[in-house]
């Protein structure tokens, strides 16, 4: 009885292990997807910041709900998906241009 036992612990242990190999698995290729939607969103939204805050630079003005469209975009691109310094630099010039009526 005993062997039989320690049979069942074994192959229990091992469908076990399978198990939590296959969900841990499956766990890490979803991370793997989601970390990839999110690089591919950070950028576009960068490129989307760094084209329209170039562009209202050079115009020297910017009507305000395009300013406060802008704000939010760099807002999610810095706060939420870890975006780099560049673009603060940018929106801290857009920030200091004048507002259109």
């Amino acid at each position: 009885m005993l062997e039989t036992e320690v049979i069942a612990a074994v192959i229990g242990s091992g469908a076990l292990s399978a198990a939590v190999s296959a969900v841990a698995g499956a766990i890490l290729q979803r991370a793997k997807k989601r970390g990839g939607a999110e690089a591919g969103t950070r950028a576009l939204l960068y490129d989307r910041i760094k084209f329209l805050g170039k562009r209202y630079i050079a115009n020297g003005e910017i009507d305000l709900e395009s300013l406060e469209d802008l704000i939010e975009m760099h807002r999610i691109y810095h706060d939420e998906l870890s975006g780099n310094g560049y673009l603060d630099t940018l929106i801290a010039k857009v920030r200091s241009l004048k507002i259109k009526p």
